[in-house]
């Protein structure tokens, strides 16, 4: 992900883990927990 940003123009590709994020399904909160899954934020400047 971050070398497809990159290679696209981006600059400053960076990555933070989405404090307290929660998926609207019950049963989906649930397999994520349980495979680790957490929602990520990119964030990156375009020159």
């Amino acid at each position: 992900m971050f070398r497809l940003l990159e290679e696209s123009g981006f600059k400053k590709v960076r990555s933070a883990v989405v404090p307290r994020f929660r998926f609207r399904k019950e049963s989906t909160q649930s397999s994520a927990e349980a495979f680790g899954v957490k929602a990520v934020m990119l964030t990156a400047v375009k020159p």
